[in-house]
């Protein structure tokens, strides 16, 4: 069986920052695109929690939910295509009747917008901007880059 692959298209806010969302606290933060796709860092920091994973373990909920709609859909299509081909290849013959109901209905596709209100925050550790909510930066926010409080 071939690979199949599906492009998301993730939104950013008016600033270029995506939303992440942390794997362990669920918190969100926003990075600039360049420095979530920066080849430097293997691993991300929750700037609320501080505990690290690697960077495609911080995507959205939403963004995981509109993955497996698009997989659901493109398994969809194949079992369709593969009942409306069985039901032509048993035409005409006179032992064997096949007629296809209804194909599978497609799921719609999950509306992806930015809706997070969160503070730029400046670390100078490593000349990096992210957004965080506001508290954060009473109590100390971790570096997403290097884990420093």
């Amino acid at each position: 069986m071939s690979e199949v692959t599906f492009k998301i298209d993730v939104p950013t806010d008016d600033d270029g920052f995506l939303t992440l969302q942390c794997p362990f606290c669920s918190e969100r933060f926003k990075l600039t695109v360049q420095d979530f796709e920066r080849e430097d860092i293997i691993d991300l920091f929750c700037p609320y929690c501080g505990l690290k994973d690697e960077p495609s373990s911080f995507i959205t909920d939403e963004i995981i939910e509109q993955a497996h709609i698009l997989a659901l859909n493109y398994a969809k299509s194949q079992i369709n295509k593969s009942i409306k081909g069985l039901e032509q290849s048993s035409r005409g013959n006179k032992n064997i009747s096949f007629k296809a109901g209804k194909p599978l209905e497609m799921e719609g596709d999950k509306v992806l917008f930015e809706k997070e209100q969160l503070e730029l925050i400046t670390l100078k550790c490593c000349e990096l901007e992210t957004k965080a909510k506001s508290i954060v930066k009473e109590i100390g926010v971790y570096c997403p880059c290097c884990g420093v409080k």
